[in-house]
């Protein structure tokens, strides 16, 4: 680990702030508002992004490394989303209390839809919410793409796309996480790939497209 800090120069505050998220994690069940989330995922999602960054050799690494930010936050954002209810089970809530607050929905209203595998109108509502924030993500993220070295950019491009995607499958079920697991396709996956793979480095990346439920 450490010789590989030090041939790619990576940030070793990345490292600590990484660890203090995962230390959060040993005692914090839940979070009052977006911006306490965020400070999770600082550490949980962002970090990761950046600890990758000088591995994937951007043209400019100061230029990219917000953008980096960004996917990390969307992809974990995105994980949060699709996984309510596994995160239910751990006795972890990462949707900000606030959020519930504003669509009227408690941590036993979640608990209920667990366990009927079917998310009530108010629930639907919340996660449409929490699906636009985490495109906000994936739109910030999108010129990080066209930075990195063109041998980076074909694998990162498909995992935008295919984390956004999730998304796609959250919207498509009608924003219920509960009935079944958000998963792309199969044959998604591959028409994604394949298409990344032929796309000419340097291509602009557009965010992830909302599909209809």
């Amino acid at each position: 680990m450490l010789h590989t800090i030090e041939v790619f120069a990576m940030d070793r505050g990345d490292f600590v702030t990484f660890l203090r998220s995962m230390a959060m994690d040993l005692d914090v069940r839940d979070y009052a508002r977006y911006d306490d989330l965020l400070s999770y995922m600082e550490g949980s999602a962002a970090a990761i992004g950046t600890m990758m960054l000088p591995i994937l050799e951007p043209a400019d690494r100061a230029l990219a490394r917000e953008p980096a930010r960004q996917l990390g936050l969307a992809f974990q954002l995105t994980n949060f989303i699709r996984d309510i209810g596994e995160d239910l089970d751990r006795d972890r809530v990462y949707l900000p209390r606030a959020d519930l607050d504003t669509f009227g929905v408690t941590r036993a209203d979640l608990r209920a839809a667990a366990d009927r595998r079917a998310a009530s109108p108010p629930i639907r509502a919340l996660v449409a919410y929490e699906v636009e924030r985490a495109r906000e993500h994936y739109a910030a993220a999108a010129p990080g793409v066209p930075m990195l070295a063109p041998a980076s950019q074909a694998c990162i491009r498909a995992a935008f796309h295919l984390y956004g995607g999730i998304l796609d499958e959250v919207q498509r079920a009608g924003h219920d996480v509960f009935a079944r697991r958000a998963v792309v396709p199969n044959r998604r996956r591959l028409a994604v790939a394949v298409r990344c793979l032929l796309t000419p480095p340097g291509t602009p990346v557009g965010p992830p497209a909302a599909r209809r439920p």
